[in-house]
């Protein structure tokens, strides 16, 4: 099942904008690395990062749409923040690839927010998102935290929160309610 879902992914990068399609290559990459250092499967790492952000173009209106119409488990702060609905609508796109694998649907449904359930393998996706170049260039105080990733992923996960929750509380920007809990678990 894999080896098919890599070829839907090689075939559906070609197709997405250059910025997306980038980014995705960027994490992949990244993704491998960690799983290296962090004795996790580098291909089931670097599909779930191939995978992740696939309807993050997808307008709003269009994501909660799809999330209502096939019953996806969201919740009332996802559908009231469509933005982070594109994780629960890509993991449904790709359930034809990924039903029987809680692991790649938990690191592609979750990457946004993060999740107490987590397994490595869905820490570096998460991390490997966080830590996109780009990512740091617009904001470098992500710089310590794509150091400590390499080292020791939850603890870079709980210090990429306190940073993120202090970015978001700044900027009056609604903190995701898993995030809150996977925090505090981790903590």
């Amino acid at each position: 099942m894999l080896r098919k879902l890599e070829t839907y992914l090689e075939n559906k990068i070609l197709t997405l904008p250059s910025w997306l399609s980038a980014h995705l290559k960027r994490t992949a990459e990244i993704a491998v690395d960690l799983a290296m250092i962090h004795k996790a499967d580098p291909t089931r790492c670097k599909l779930s990062t191939l995978a992740h952000d696939l309807a993050k173009t997808y307008h709003n209106n269009d994501l909660i749409k799809i999330a209502r119409t096939n019953n996806l488990e969201c919740s009332e702060f996802e559908f009231s923040h469509p933005e982070v609905l594109h994780g629960p609508v890509a993991a449904f796109h790709l359930n034809e690839y990924i039903s029987e694998d809680i692991s790649l649907f938990n690191s592609i449904r979750w990457h946004t927010s993060g999740n107490k359930n987590f397994d490595t393998e869905n820490k570096i996706v998460f991390m490997s998102d966080k830590i996109d170049p780009n990512k740091i260039n617009k904001r470098p105080e992500l710089n310590k935290i794509k150091d400590l990733a390499y080292k020791n992923l939850d603890h870079s996960i709980i210090e990429f929160f306190e940073t993120q929750f202090d970015y978001l509380t700044k900027n009056n920007i609604d903190i995701h309610p898993e995030s809150k809990k996977y925090y505090e678990y981790l903590t």
